[in-house]
């Protein structure tokens, strides 16, 4: 192979890869500002798409003919509103069986990892009443927000304010 044709080859795969580059930068700038610029959507919203696409779903699969479709759509809704008032029922036998687990969990731990395990769990329920909050205010909810403590985010805080990691 000639140098003529290695200087080739390597000047296409220069371009090439510089092409990917742009392609791959400028694709996640159009796609972040569209998930910035998209409105919040409520629970109601998020529900009725649901509701929506599980209706449309059986449409398809069950090849529903058009008096069908709003009457098994009524019946999704109606099961839908019926799930969702069990599901806020039981949050409190939910909450108790966790709090056994815990009790349970603790029992088999040293006294060194007993209070790391108690910070963890309230880290933890700190995380998610913030999620229970937003969900309500109609924001959607992100993990990547939240600040570990061992984060690297968090090093970062604790390095810029003088404390070791």
């Amino acid at each position: 192979m000639s140098e003529k044709t290695k200087f080739g080859a390597i000047v296409i795969l220069a371009v090439v890869f510089a092409i990917g580059g742009l392609c791959g930068v400028g694709g996640t700038i159009f796609y972040l500002k569209q998930a910035h610029d998209r409105p919040h959507r409520t629970p109601r919203d998020i529900y009725r798409v649901q509701v929506d696409r599980m209706t449309s779903r059986l449409e398809r699969s069950l090849d529903l003919n058009e008096d069908q479709i709003p009457l098994v759509r009524q019946e999704i809704a109606k099961f839908g509103e019926a799930m969702k008032e069990l599901n806020q029922s039981m949050e409190p036998e939910f909450r108790a069986l966790m709090d056994k687990r815990a009790i349970a969990i603790e029992q088999h731990l040293t006294d060194e990892q007993l209070p790391v395990f108690r910070e963890n769990r309230k880290q933890h329920q700190m995380r998610e009443k913030a999620r229970r909050e937003k969900s309500r205010e109609g924001e959607k909810p992100s993990a990547w927000k939240f600040k570990w403590k061992d984060s690297p985010q968090a090093c970062e805080s604790d390095l810029s304010s003088g404390a070791s990691c």
